[in-house]
């Protein structure tokens, strides 16, 4: 998970100094999520960067992210029976990783913005995926 991590936030950055030229201060809003049998993640973001990364690992699992800034990063790593994870973006620049391993494993991503990018990879005997993509 850690090499996820580190892909997104050097995307991220990099294209962050790319859409707004000179560097300049601007607000950030990092996390990083870890549940083990915990209760489902809900995460709002809504700074100019926005990056999260949530592993988790127990018999149901869900996570929701909402996030709505210039750049935008989320990676979502699931291990359960039921596995859910559904991603909202809006921003420039949009980046989305769902991995789900379990028995159903159910996503949704939606992105809008100018360069979006998602993966979803779901190992389980009933896998369903959602993706939405658009540009202003």
């Amino acid at each position: 998970m850690n090499k996820h991590l580190l892909v997104v936030a050097t995307v991220v950055l990099v294209s962050c100094f790319a859409a707004n030229g000179p560097a300049r201060a601007q607000g950030a809003d990092i996390k990083t999520i870890v549940s083990v049998n915990g209760p489902p993640v809900v995460v709002n973001q809504s700074s100019s960067l926005n990056m999260v990364g949530i592993f988790q690992v127990g018999g149901n699992t869900s996570a929701t992210v909402a996030q709505n800034g210039t750049n935008n990063a989320v990676g979502v790593l699931q291990f359960g029976g039921t596995t859910s994870a559904s991603v909202g973006q809006a921003g420039v620049n949009n980046f989305a990783f769902v991995g789900q391993t379990g028995q159903s494993a159910t996503s949704l991503l939606s992105q809008l913005g100018s360069m979006n990018t998602g993966a979803i990879a779901q190992f389980g005997t009933v896998n369903s995926s959602t993706v939405n993509q658009t540009s202003p």
